[in-house]
């Protein structure tokens, strides 16, 4: 039975970064993934540039899309738009959760994919676990396990056998990539805020690159119920305000989550030696539409966490708490103000109209701060 002193299940965002930040601390660390590497994964793949802080690597040229977003559209319930400049990094999930990965093996983290967690079982001081390789069945055992298995977490569930996730799904979100001619600009990210076309967070549009290292145009929505219906109308609403012509679909992608968006007790840390990280935390912002960059802080702070345990021998559940208050306030925060908490277009416009201005503020004034604050203390925005 191999032995590691970490334990992490998830090779998304959350995971790969705990991955590597447990390694520099020589950690004797083992991150896996379920699906073989490159794989899809729904995502927008936008984020800010205080992300590469968080990670501590700038991401490659070659991980990156082709277009670099520069611009933000926003367009509201009551037909007004704002437009701003706003810089962005342009990335598809694919290509660069594989990277993540590679750099925690660079780190010196034992990274396997197609390897998915079946069990846990407590023995005294350790947590032995039982994986299904390609090889069949192995049980490693561990002293701390971090689960960063996304919005629907393996290992949370069986730990805390909890109430904050239902049979079925919450919630979906749909993307269609397609090709057109049209007055979209490359460069842009377009926010569409009514509460018609999506009831969590803003439908979208914007450009990226697949595979085939083409540039395709992204259109897309979530809702928590029958979202092909609030997508298809979205889209023949961006056909005609954008004037596009020879719209060819050549993608359809999307993913849901049984988690309780609106649950008191939807963030929880874990308990014991047990971490959680990213959406297996709970750590979705709707009111944001982003949650990489919270879902990589809360992998690098739960190292930062497993290091100091280690040398104080004080419970590691404290000491990540402890780090992660004020992104779990924040993220609570959000979450009783989020489009959850609205009922029609006018009660959203009466927020955003009494909002827009300070967010707007709060955004230039916390990138300015995010670039002198250190990278475990960087604040998420907007």
């Amino acid at each position: 039975m191999k032995e590691y002193d970490v334990f992490i299940a998830g090779g998304a965002i959350a995971g790969p970064v705990a991955a590597k930040f447990c390694a520099k601390q020589n950690l004797k660390t083992l991150l896996i993934e379920k699906e073989k590497l490159p794989r899809e994964k729904p995502c927008s793949g936008i984020q800010f540039p205080y992300f590469e802080k968080i990670i501590g690597d700038k991401i490659p040229t070659n991980r990156l899309c082709n277009n670099t977003l520069s611009k933000v559209e926003m367009r509201f319930p009551n037909g007004k738009m704002l437009s701003s400049n706003f810089l962005m990094i342009n990335f598809m999930r694919d290509t660069f959760d594989e990277w993540l990965c590679i750099l925690a093996q660079d780190y010196g983290a034992e990274f396997r994919d197609g390897c998915s967690f079946k069990d846990f079982e407590e023995i005294d001081d350790s947590i032995i676990v039982h994986l299904e390789t390609e090889k069949g069945r192995e049980t490693i055992k561990t002293k701390y396990v971090i689960d960063a298995t996304g919005m629907r977490p393996v290992i949370r569930r069986k730990l805390k056998k909890e109430d904050g996730f239902q049979k079925g799904s919450t919630g979906a979100a749909l993307n269609y990539y397609f090709t057109a001619n049209g007055n979209l600009e490359s460069d842009k990210l377009y926010q569409f805020w009514n509460i018609y076309y999506n009831n969590m967070m803003f439908a979208w549009v914007y450009n990226k690159t697949l595979r085939d290292g083409k540039d395709y145009w992204v259109v897309g929505t979530g809702y928590d119920k029958d979202v092909v219906v609030r997508l298809n109308s979205f889209f023949e609403h961006i056909k005609e305000l954008y004037q596009l012509k020879n719209v060819k679909i050549v993608k359809k992608e999307g993913y849901s989550s049984s988690m309780t968006f609106e649950d008191d007790e939807r963030i929880w840390l874990g308990k014991k030696n047990f971490l959680m990280a990213g959406d297996a935390a709970g750590l979705i912002d709707l009111t944001r539409g982003v949650g990489m960059d919270a879902a990589a802080l809360s992998g690098r702070l739960a190292a930062k966490a497993i290091g100091l345990a280690e040398k104080s021998g004080k419970p590691v559940v404290d000491l990540y708490s402890n780090l992660m208050r004020h992104l779990v306030k924040q993220t609570r925060n959000n979450q009783e103000t989020g489009i959850l908490s609205f009922t029609s277009n006018e009660e959203l416009q009466h927020y955003l109209d009494k909002g827009l201005i300070k967010m707007g503020l709060n955004i230039t004034i916390q990138s300015y701060l995010n670039k002198v604050r250190s990278a475990e203390r960087q604040v998420m925005i907007p």
